[in-house]
């Protein structure tokens, strides 16, 4: 989409061009002693100049970075994210033991301490605790934010909020089933069902003309308005303690470690990139407010803390 939109943008332009060009040729050139004519063909050319100038310089791409910062633990049972808020992701709480089961995310052993893992055993584990953020945080989506725009109405100072759950409901907007999502996103949990873990959701709705694609362990959503790309990122080291936060500052308390766990950071970075092709649009506010919901959503469900660094 990001090729067809960049032509889509151009073409018109270029088209432009040859057309003054041959306005030119064809019939000024053949005319430069009516003065009248020459003048107006000079303001078009400079009218053009100054068109492709403005356009240049007054749309521009504007691009920014979020980061939420999960702590993951791994007990004897499952790999879970750790958190100190009431807001944290229900479809976490309820789907982690059999999300971690499938992808073998589980302790081998009673005893305490570090794992030990050759090479490709490590290489193998890393991946999957990616793929357990990324199978988290779509489920998280659909069970938080499955619509981009829903039905909002006020009755004696109480809000009621509708989502559509359907692709018939979604009109112009575009509609993803659980289905859709699983096979675009290449989700690899074989024997795990998001359409279980997430209840009555049954597929996220989204602004028009937005694709959901992956690439590598990257979630990208892409409209002619904005590219939101998601990917993860998991330390390469562990600590067996007890995990605790003083503001946004992470404490690992090994005096008591009868209590411990296997404590694992994570990164799930979130880059918006809003095109410039659109930058002017009077639906730029709209689709800020989207991507930012977006974040909040993810932040509210996997920060382990509110005062988290964004």
């Amino acid at each position: 989409m990001k090729g067809v939109s960049f032509v889509g943008f151009v073409a018109p332009l270029i088209a432009l061009f040859i057309a003054i060009v041959w306005i030119g040729v064809a019939i000024v050139g053949k005319n430069v002693n009516a003065k009248d004519l020459v003048f107006s063909y000079t303001a078009l050319a400079a009218a053009f100049v100054m068109f492709s100038l403005n356009l240049g310089f007054s749309l521009k791409n504007e691009e920014y970075v979020h980061v939420i910062q999960p702590h993951l633990t791994l007990t004897p049972t499952c790999v879970d994210v750790y958190s100190e808020l009431a807001t944290k992701s229900s479809f976490v709480v309820f789907n982690r033991e059999k999300l971690s089961s499938s992808l073998s995310l589980t302790r081998t052993s009673e005893k305490t301490g570090i794992p030990q893992f050759s090479d490709d055993e490590r290489a193998t584990f890393r991946k999957n605790l990616i793929e357990f953020l990324r199978v988290s945080v779509v489920g998280h989506l659909l069970s938080e934010y499955p619509d981009w725009d829903p039905d909002v109405k006020t009755f004696r100072g109480k809000t009621h909020v509708q989502f559509n759950n359907s692709e018939e409901g979604a009109g112009q907007n575009s509609y993803y089933s659980i289905a859709q999502l699983e096979n675009f996103i290449k989700i690899e949990v074989d024997d795990f069902d998001i359409s279980e873990g997430v209840g009555i959701t049954n597929g996220l709705t989204l602004p028009p003309n937005t694709i959901i694609s992956s690439s590598g362990e990257d979630l990208i959503v892409e409209n002619p308005h904005v590219r939101i790309k998601i990917y993860f990122e998991v330390e390469d080291g562990m600590s067996f303690a007890v995990p605790s936060y003083i503001g946004s500052t992470l404490r690992l308390d090994q005096r008591d470690l009868s209590q411990g766990v296997i404590n694992i950071q994570s990164n799930i970075r979130v880059i918006v990139f809003h095109k410039k092709q659109r930058s002017g649009s009077p639906d730029r506010l709209k689709y800020e407010s989207w991507a930012s919901q977006i974040i909040d959503t993810i932040r509210t469900g996997f920060s382990p803390v509110f005062t988290q660094n964004a």
